[in-house]
């Protein structure tokens, strides 16, 4: 897999990128339609909006550098919608959200593991 690039705008900020390295592994699933989607209108029949599957990536990174692990930090920080691209010189791949929490730890000295669920929206 070519290096993979995130793309996101800090609030008040300019666009930014970042292209990661090839140190990270990843794990792809496409979605069933969310359940909170429906809602019962007035009369109590339910109604649900028709839509595609949703994408989600959970991208492992493994003993990693204190220099990437900060910047992976400021984009789970700006808490913003990240454009992801599987292929980093290639089409986008989605936009997502980053949706779980921060769990990125030293796992010896100066080099750190966690991982980065985006979820489509």
């Amino acid at each position: 897999m070519a290096n993979a690039r995130l793309e996101w705008t800090p609030l008040g900020g300019s666009s930014q990128s970042y292209t990661l390295p090839v140190n990270f592994t990843w794990d792809y699933q496409e979605l069933a339609q969310d359940e909170t989607d429906r809602e019962r209108a007035v009369d109590g029949t339910l109604r649900s909006y028709l839509r595609g599957l949703k994408q989600r990536w959970i991208l492992q990174f493994q003993f990693i550098s204190a220099v990437q692990k900060e910047v992976l930090v400021a984009i789970k920080q700006a808490q913003t919608d990240i454009d992801f691209f599987r292929d980093g010189t290639g089409a986008k791949t989605f936009t997502g959200v980053w949706t779980n929490d921060l769990d990125f730890r030293e796992v010896a000295p100066g080099l750190w593991s966690g991982s980065m669920m985006l979820e489509e929206v």
